[in-house]
């Protein structure tokens, strides 16, 4: 399987964003958001992926097809105990299941060293089940927290899982 990743830069932003919106209509199950009027979710800050040098944006590819995309943050954008947090992960849906978004972290591993933080909704048990699953087949050690957060805009309070590990750089 031929999987990598790509920096995103400025000009594939429109599809960038397209692809955020996808992954905010997935997620729309689990954190209930609804729909602007214009029939689009709202993306908030997500355009600061490509502005700001601590924000590294990757696009996913498999077989030269644009499949999805993971974000990771930097400080100033992480918590004070943590040098980066995989703040979102998204596979069109045609291609999960297959391995592939764990190879895609895998390369982003690859590429950054130190204390990671991951979060994931706590009633996506799709997501919380990819991780479990990853940190078991890598033999990562983690400490994991829950908590509860007020999500702007959408009703009620969101329990998030959180896991925090070290990783080396792969060379």
């Amino acid at each position: 399987m031929n999987v990598q990743i790509t920096r995103i830069d400025k000009s594939q932003k429109e599809l960038f964003l397209n692809l955020y919106n996808l992954y905010l209509y997935d997620l729309s199950e689990f954190s209930g958001e609804d729909l602007l009027e214009e029939g689009k979710y709202d993306p908030t800050n997500t355009y600061l992926y490509l502005e700001r040098a601590e924000l590294h944006p990757f696009f996913i590819q498999y077989d030269g097809k644009v499949i999805g995309f993971v974000l990771v943050c930097s400080p100033p954008y992480v918590d004070d105990d943590v040098d980066y947090t995989v703040q979102e992960l998204f596979l069109v849906k045609k291609y999960r299941g297959q391995g592939l978004a764990a190879q895609a972290v895998d390369l982003v591993f690859a590429q950054f060293q130190g204390r990671f933080k991951v979060e994931q909704l706590a009633n996506n048990r799709s997501a919380v089940s990819f991780w479990k699953k990853y940190y078991e087949q890598h033999h990562i050690e983690y400490v994991e927290s829950e908590y509860s957060i007020e999500i702007e805009n959408i009703a009620g309070s969101h329990r998030i899982l959180s896991q925090t590990f070290g990783r080396a750089r792969a060379d």
